[in-house]
């Protein structure tokens, strides 16, 4: 009976074993056949620059369901489907942003093969297996796995249902799945307050959406000055400023010298005084560069600069302040110093820069940037005198600025972080967007970290 019963058990081991690697098997099965159908959705804002990622699936051959809020303000959306290959939206066409919904129509070729995913009428049990397939954190096709915790109820938010499986700022949009495949929900919010309080849109009411109409992605529009423009116009390079040389002068003498003059006015000196020292600032150069030739050799803009201040020195009068002013300044400049020794504290980033200044309208300044280096930009704006102030970022490229990075949203603290495309003196702008009082000024500092 002993032996009887070892091998009952023996047998029972087995088939539970064979068992669960087929079961196994059909869930990598269905992952092979899912994946084409799951998406990166791209937006990019005003500057043609890419604002954030969400995922996505096909529920018709040329279109994409994923969440309103990865596409919000968009001025134009890609998609890029799992072998990198990718596709312009060319409109959206239902949006719920309560349910936090949208419906997608591409521009995709007839001839390519797509699958589109199918939606489960019958809504998950608790305790159901589920699966989601997205691009957490730029992870694209990542795989997770989990159960139903719950189908509830939420205020203002209506049914949605509570999974484990693990998802992370770029799962918006996934499919949560069944062991079949099938669809049950559009992964759509996070509770970070707690562990494994995820949520997704049913698949009853993601299914039911009704197709409204045309919504065409269109260049974000804000007022400044009281004149509403595509945000991209109000960021215009002064490139008088700048130092781009005119072509019309050859001699290597005439560059430096226009360099000299560039760097003067950059430093606020009026042209009048700039042009009547000019040839004292010339002779200043062989004071501070001894192995420079004006003739032969090349000034930069920031050896320029060093030649103005050790021949002009300051122009203090254009950094005279108002008493108001200038206690606003030193209490932007002492947040700011805070925030740089924080930072500083934790190992992550170097101050390589900064600057607090009264802004009237518009500013601009220069900062040179290394190739391939990661940087941070925070400006932080006295809220009393500006409630909203954005920042744009440029560079030099075969004679034409392009963008790098930008920050037009309403908010207190405007926080840019890129990568230099190339080693160069960088344009950074600032436009204000409104004011909070009725004089036309007001105090903004900035202060530039290396990662």
């Amino acid at each position: 009976m002993h032996r009887i019963a070892t091998y009952f058990l023996l047998f029972f081991i087995s088939l539970l074993t064979l068992n669960t690697h087929s079961y196994s098997q059909d869930i990598v099965t269905m992952f092979k056949r899912v994946k084409p159908s799951v998406v990166t959705v791209i937006s990019y804002n005003a500057f043609d620059l890419e604002d954030g990622t969400g995922s996505g699936f096909f529920i018709d051959h040329n279109r994409i369901i994923t969440n309103f809020h990865v596409v919000e303000d968009a001025a134009s959306v890609k998609i890029r489907l799992n072998d990198s290959t990718e596709f312009p939206v060319v409109r959206m066409i239902a949006k719920d942003s309560v349910k936090d919904i949208a419906i997608l129509e591409l521009d995709i070729p007839a001839s390519r093969k797509i699958t589109p995913l199918v939606f489960r009428t019958v809504p998950p049990e608790q305790g159901e297996r589920v699966y989601v397939v997205g691009n957490p954190l730029g992870f694209e096709q990542s795989v997770s796995d989990g159960i139903v915790s719950s189908v509830r109820v939420i205020k203002d938010e209506g049914k949605v249902i509570q999974f484990t499986a693990a998802v992370s700022p770029g799962s918006s949009g996934s499919p949560l799945l069944d062991a079949s495949g099938a669809v049950l929900g559009v992964v759509r919010m996070i509770m970070t307050e707690g562990q494994n309080l995820n949520f997704a849109v049913p698949a009853e009411f993601a299914k039911s959406i009704k197709i409204e109409g045309v919504f065409p992605f269109v260049s974000k529009r804000k007022s400044y000055e009281g004149q509403e423009m595509d945000v991209k116009d109000a960021f215009v390079v002064d490139t008088a400023l700048i130092g781009e040389i005119p072509t019309t002068l050859v001699e290597q003498k005439d560059r430096n010298l226009w360099r000299l003059r560039t760097a003067a006015l950059r430093l606020m000196w009026e042209s009048g005084i700039v042009d009547k020292n000019i040839n004292r600032i010339a002779r200043a150069v062989k004071r501070i560069y001894e192995k420079i030739d004006i003739e032969k050799d090349t000034l930069t803009m920031k050896q320029a600069g060093n030649v103005v201040i050790e021949a002009l020195g300051v122009n203090t009068a254009a950094l005279e302040y108002s008493q108001e002013n200038r206690q606003i300044r030193e209490n932007v400049s002492s947040t700011l110093t805070m925030i740089a020794t924080q930072t500083i504290m934790t190992g992550k980033a170097t101050p390589v820069g900064g600057v607090a200044s009264v802004l009237k309208s518009h500013g601009q300044i220069w900062q040179d940037f290394e190739k391939d280096g990661s940087y941070a930009l925070l400006t932080y704006a006295d809220t009393n005198s500006i409630k909203d102030v954005d920042i744009a970022v440029f560079y030099l490229d075969e004679g034409k600025w392009k963008s790098v990075a930008a920050n037009t949203n309403i908010d207190k603290y405007s926080y840019l972080y890129f990568t230099a495309p190339k080693t160069a003196e960088y344009a950074i702008l600032w436009r204000v967007a409104e004011y909070g009082e009725k004089k036309k000024e007001g105090v903004i500092g900035s202060m530039f970290f290396e990662y």
